[in-house]
Parts: C-alpha cells; sequence; structure tokens
C-alpha cells in the first residue's frame, strides 16, 4: 500500500566538494530536488519529507513548492545521520516504511520504486535493497519498526552499521531486489559528476544493454527460444540503424535500435504482447524504449515518411522468423500457410504484408540498398 508508505530525502549538506547546492541544480524542467520529489508523487507515495540544514530557507521554499513536507535539522553539520534521525522523527504514525534517497542520488527510475514497494507490501519485511550487478543501491525501503533503534543508535558509522546488524541477524527479513537501473549506484558529488548526471538524465527512457539483462533474465525471464529471436532481431536493427545513420550523418540512435529489439517480445505469450511489453516497460520508467516495443507488430511510416527507430525494430521483426533471417514476404507467407482456411485472417494478413512492404521500400530509398543486401553484409561481419 503506497498509502503506507513515505520517503525521506536529506538535503542538508554543505555541497562543499560540488561547489554549488546540489539540491537546487538544474535537472531537466525542475531541479535536482525537484525531479526526486516528483519521482516518489509519480510512484503514489505522497509523504515526501525534505530534511534541510545548510541554506534551509532556499530548500525549503523550493520543497514545498513540489508538494514536499520539510523538517529543519539544526544539528545538520554533525552528518547525514543526524538528518536522517530529524526525518525519522516526522514520519506519520500510520508509516509502515520509508525510503531513505540522499538528494546528490538523483536518478532513480520510478521502476525501481515500484518493485520495492511491492516487495515490501508482499511480505514482512524490514529492509528492501534494491541491487544492480550484484551491488546493493539506493533507497533502501525501511520499515518504521526500526525508527527506535535507529534514533537510539549513536555508534560509530551511523545508520549503515545499524542496518549491517539487522542484516546479519534478521536474514528472512532483510531481501535484495535485483532492479534494471543501474542509477541506484550513481551520485552526485562533484561538478563532474553532476554534468554525467545531467547527460544520464538525457538517456533515462531506454535501457542500457546491463539494464536489458536484467530485463530479460531476472525480472520477466524471457525464454531460451525467445532469447534468440530477440538477440537477431537486435542484431539486425542495429544493422539497418547504421546503414540509415552513415547516409544522414546522424541518427537513428543504433544503441536504442539494439535496446528496443531486444526487448520487443518481452511480453510475449501475454495477450496482445506488443501493447503490455509497452505497458511493462513505461511503468518501469523506459518510455521510449515502451513507444517503440509497443509499435512492432504494426508500424506505420511517420507523415514525413522518415523512418525512426520504431520502423526499424518493426521490420527486423518481420525478417526474423525464430532465429533465422527471412524475407518480409516469407515471413508472411508463413502465416498465410497458416491460416489458408480462414479468408478474414488472410485478408489481416495480407494488410499487413502491404504495410511492412511500404516501410521496406522507405529504408531501402533512403539506404539505396535493399535489405537483403544489408543482411547479407551482416552476416558476412558476424563471420
Amino acid at each position: 500500500m503506497e498509502s503506507e508508505l513515505a520517503a525521506i530525502i536529506p538535503a542538508a549538506g554543505l555541497s562543499s566538494r560540488m561547489g554549488e547546492l546540489k539540491a537546487l541544480l538544474p535537472l531537466g524542467q525542475t531541479t535536482v530536488l525537484g525531479h526526486l520529489i516528483d519521482l516518489f508523487h509519480r510512484c503514489g507515495i505522497r509523504d515526501v519529507i525534505v530534511v534541510t540544514g545548510h541554506r534551509a530557507g532556499e530548500v525549503g521554499q523550493a520543497a514545498l513548492a513540489a508538494g514536499a513536507r520539510v523538517v529543519h535539522n539544526g544539528d545538520y553539520e554533525q552528518g547525514m545521520f543526524s538528518s536522517i534521525k530529524s526525518g525519522i522523527r516526522a514520519l506519520a504514525s500510520e508509516t509502515r516504511g520509508f525510503f531513505l534517497l540522499p538528494v546528490d542520488i538523483p536518478l532513480i527510475r520510478p521502476g525501481t520504486i515500484r518493485l520495492l514497494a511491492e516487495a515490501f507490501t508482499s511480505f514482512p519485511l524490514a529492509i528492501v535493497y534494491p541491487v544492480f550487478q550484484g551491488r546493493r543501491g539506493h533507497p533502501p525501503l525501511i520499515t518504521t519498526s526500526l525508527a527506535k533503534h535507529i534514533l537510539n543508535h549513536d555508534g560509530p558509522n551511523g545508520l549503515r552499521a545499524l542496518l549491517e546488524q539487522v542484516d546479519r541477524q534478521s536474514l528472512t527479513s532483510v531481501r535484495d531486489i535485483a532492479v534494471p537501473d543501474a542509477n541506484i549506484l550513481f551520485d552526485m558529488d562533484t561538478m563532474a559528476d553532476y554534468q554525467t548526471g545531467v547527460a544520464l538524465y538525457g538517456k533515462r527512457d531506454v535501457p542500457t544493454l546491463e539494464e536489458c539483462s536484467i530485463l530479460l533474465q531476472d525480472l520477466y525471464r524471457m525464454p531460451p527460444n525467445g532469447l534468440d529471436h530477440a538477440k537477431r532481431v537486435a542484431e539486425l536493427a542495429e544493422a539497418i540503424c547504421a546503414r540509415i545513420a552513415a547516409i544522414r550523418g546522424t541518427g537513428p540512435d543504433r544503441e536504442v535500435c539494439r535496446v528496443a529489439g531486444l526487448l520487443h517480445d518481452i511480453a510475449k505469450g501475454h495477450a496482445h504482447h506488443e501493447e503490455e511489453g509497452g505497458r511493462w516497460l513505461r511503468q518501469l520508467g523506459f518510455d521510449r524504449a515502451a513507444d517503440i516495443v509497443a509499435a512492432h507488430k504494426d508500424a506505420l511510416l511517420p507523415p514525413d515518411g522518415r523512418v525512426t527507430e520504431k520502423e526499424i525494430v518493426y521490420i527486423a521483426d518481420k525478417m526474423v522468423s525464430g532465429n533465422r533471417l527471412v524475407s518480409v514476404e516469407k515471413r508472411f507467407l508463413e502465416k498465410i500457410a497458416l491460416y489458408g482456411d480462414d479468408p478474414e485472417a488472410c485478408a489481416a494478413i495480407n494488410a499487413r504484408l502491404s504495410q511492412a512492404m511500404s516501410v521496406m521500400a522507405a529504408i531501402e530509398a533512403e539506404t539505396g540498398t535493399s535489405l537483403a543486401t544489408i543482411v547479407t553484409d551482416m552476416q558476412q561481419e558476424m563471420h
């Protein structure tokens, strides 16, 4: 129940290594702090507590404007643990658990928040950690039953030492959740980190290849034959994309084509699997990849006729049967052979064939090369 969860964002630090106040640095259409508050609100976490310290007036005003509660930590110079305690003291009595996310870890995707909340509300857990490639990151989701222990703890290493103790003593109540989000490990301490973060923010709506592995192997467990098909579609989509990009000098994006090719059948076996796959990815925060996946069954050329990643992945899928590369015509003839006794189905298949041929023609017109030649060249490069 998201209504029983809260989020604490410590934003009290001096930002001495950054040289600028981290919380109020621009990020997208808002600030670092505004983005984090919006992240939790989008995921149904309405009670977001921002703990202020250094330049409390500016940070607090920004937090209130974004819809968060503000708590001031007068002892902020003692370190982050004092801010965490201030946030915990402000939790509502009905709160069952709280996310802890320092303001300098701003790129967490909504899917990470949702996956942690789902695990926490499904089982009696003390702590849920997000994990990427075997490494724990932020934000942990912590039960409020530990609040008193945290507030009474004055030992070295602050909260970390206490949570490690819980980890050792309560193995069954601590859970690691694999998330397709490398950003759980990324924090911003310096201006160079911030510049890296801005670049990563611009790419947040498409998973990396490493994040794809989590999606395909841990989260949705695509079967081996499905993986073989996805890999072949991804290879062909990237090859087509590279040929078009060479003509244009810029775009389409090869990595986007490869990733969307890998993920296009992520919901295979579900009704309207292309739409369902798009919905899954959108919930995780991968909106750009979601749009391509949702359109891979029936993609239309855009009004200007300019081929995008969406049409490239669409046509690549039409040229792979299982893990075999085939012509567009052969792929649709195989389907007609399956439904030969159903005139209505055959008419629909022929309409989709015509649609695919128009996309193929647009690609071949722009590249000056047949798709068959692109396939041949790709196979030669692979060998």
